[in-house]
């Protein structure tokens, strides 16, 4: 008798579980849905018939590149529930389907194969799906001295570049393997360190692909250059950018033509990090010039901060042409006034923490944090410059800092990888008895 009533008791409480599981992920779905303002494509797809694939290329043709359509897919095996939902609401039968849904839950398209791309862009442009290219076309001409509209006008544009350049070539930006997965900064140094040590020209889209995709990104970019409009707004490229104009004949040849401008202002304003962010950026999309004339060529201020000049951009530009070259007492003296700084910083931050600071430094993890920040920028190249300049006392030093200021083990390892590469194996060896 307990048994039978303890059933009872626990019976109702699984279906009320279960009913409060599927009414959560029915109720998300249709969040996201009103929170989407413009809608979401919708994809339903089992493992015998998927559809992202065909709509994800699809998204990438002319006809519904510009109206940046979202895809929400659900899988039969997972979210049955809204599945349920979704063909109680609108009378479907079983079985893969997509459809696009607008923010008030109302179906403006739907069918069970992928459509032709401008045969679905008409439809949803007729139902009201409005693009946001047009949208910030119709604003920048309504207000032309409005910057911020422009910018995210060429913003817009270029993310749809970039989207459609990665499908044709199927992801060819860089994909070697990192020392850690970085912010947006470390990853574009990585990205730089792929540009400028590039040994043959990037994959080159065809000339109808380069005119389809990137000629209405290069004309707003020309223009702002051309009216000096990129010095009066914020335009930068960013460092989470990935070189993917790398892959357009013609993006190159505008940047061939309006890099000299971005030159002449680094001439008058040689402190300005956003105006070397743009330079570096096109200099590696260009990828066969030198940097080290030009920026030799520039006066810094007096009384400079040790290892602020030449900066990060240029920097990092003229040990990786100077790695690649075998200028290895240029790469030990790009980076010898960076290591003093750093060695500087580092002195100070540890010395808080054995004041007491530990627990506000983050428990002292910090420490082994910055140094994994830094080992592409400045260890690598510097340790390596030392043991090919014969300086392995300073190499020695470098590491034994390093120790102090509290590095793992694995910097270690990756330090005896240099001294193999540069065939030292004693010199390796010896670091792996020292450390």
């Amino acid at each position: 008798m307990k048994l039978a009533l303890w059933s009872l008791l626990f019976v109702p409480s699984i279906f009320l579980m279960a009913q409060s599981n599927q009414s959560n992920s029915v109720e998300r779905f249709r969040q996201v849905l009103r929170d989407s303002q413009r809608g979401m494509l919708v994809l339903i797809e089992d493992e015998t018939n998927p559809l992202y694939p065909a709509f994800r290329k699809l998204l990438q043709e002319e006809g519904l590149a510009e109206l940046r359509l979202r895809l929400w897919t659900i899988r039969t095996e997972r979210e049955s529930e809204v599945i349920e939902y979704l063909m109680s609401r609108f009378s479907w039968e079983p079985g893969p389907r997509w459809a696009y849904l607008d923010a008030q839950e109302r179906c403006l398209a739907q069918g069970t194969v992928p459509p032709m791309d401008q045969v679905l862009a008409n439809q949803l442009l007729q139902a009201g799906v409005e693009s946001p290219v047009r949208r910030l076309r119709a604003y920048v001409r309504q207000n032309p001295e409005n910057l911020d509209g422009k910018l995210a006008l060429l913003n817009t544009l270029r993310s749809i570049a970039d989207e459609r350049t990665r499908g044709i070539v199927n992801d060819l930006s860089h994909q070697a393997q990192r020392v850690i997965i970085g912010n947006g900064r470390t990853r574009y140094f990585t990205e730089m360190v792929d540009a400028v040590g590039a040994n043959e020209k990037p994959f080159q889209l065809s000339h109808e692909d380069d005119l389809r995709i990137w000629i209405r990104w290069a004309d707003e970019f020309d223009r702002l250059m051309a009216t000096g409009q990129w010095l009066e707004s914020d335009f930068s490229f960013g460092y989470g950018s990935e070189f993917f104009e790398k892959h357009s004949q013609i993006v190159q040849d505008l940047y061939n033509k309006r890099i000299g401008l971005v030159e002449d202002a680094l001439r008058k304003w040689p402190a300005s990090n956003r105006i070397w962010g743009i330079w570096l950026h096109m200099f590696l999309v260009l990828g066969d010039r030198s940097a080290r004339g030009f920026v030799n060529s520039l006066v810094p201020l007096p009384d400079s901060a040790i290892g602020t000049w030449p900066p990060y951009e240029a920097k990092m530009v003229l040990v990786q042409e100077a790695r690649r070259t075998g200028f290895w007492r240029d790469v030990r003296d790009l980076l010898w006034d960076s290591w003093l700084q750093f060695n500087q910083t580092m002195s100070e931050v540890t010395r808080g923490i054995n004041a007491g600071a530990r627990n506000a430094m983050g428990g002292g993890r910090v420490v082994p944090r910055m140094l994994e920040m830094q080992w592409q920028q400045l260890f690598d190249p510097l340790i390596e410059s030392l043991l090919m300049t014969g300086d392995i006392s300073s190499a020695d030093i470098v590491l034994n800092r390093l120790k102090e200021f509290g590095a793992g083990d694995d910097i270690y390892s990756l330090a005896m990888g240099i001294a193999e590469r540069c065939q030292m194996p004693r010199v390796a060896e010896r670091w792996k008895n020292i450390f």
